[in-house]
């Protein structure tokens, strides 16, 4: 009796859940989005504590806009092609870590600065370094396989 009762208050739960209502986004961040990307398609919006994420398709690429708590602007993410990479970002990356694989490179244009960030791997770690357009580099995360 036990087991029907647990099992049918968590079928109670997930359906629910299903029907909740989605998440408050910042007016603001809406407005801002709405905006500079107006012919954005499959637009879905995350929150968390620290920022508010929009995913969508612009021009026929994917990318990420973020935004704080209050609706500013913090940037837009894009995945790009290594080729795309600044000279300058593509010799600091490899001066570095000529060893690795490059797996994934994202142009992240932030209101306050612009990076690159680089996924590579090699037989024992992953890595993503962020790398500026004048070749200065600094790991954002490493881990070991």
């Amino acid at each position: 009796m036990k087991k029907i009762f647990i099992t049918a208050l968590l079928i109670v739960t997930i359906a629910a859940s299903a029907f909740a209502s989605p998440t408050k986004i910042n007016y603001m961040a809406l407005k801002s989005f709405g905006a500079e990307f107006k012919n954005a398609s499959e637009v879905s919006w995350t929150t968390n504590a620290n920022f508010i994420r929009a995913t969508f398709v612009y021009e026929d690429q994917r990318m990420e806009a973020f935004y704080t708590p209050t609706g500013e602007k913090i940037g837009v993410s894009r995945g790009i092609s290594v080729d795309e990479l600044p000279v300058k970002a593509k010799r600091a990356f490899a001066k570095k870590y000529d060893k690795y694989n490059v797996k994934e490179a994202i142009l992240f244009e932030g209101v306050e600065e612009n990076a690159y960030f680089i996924s590579a791997e090699n037989e024992t770690e992953n890595v993503i370094v962020k790398v500026f357009d004048d070749g200065s580099v600094s790991v954002f995360k490493k881990t070991r396989k």
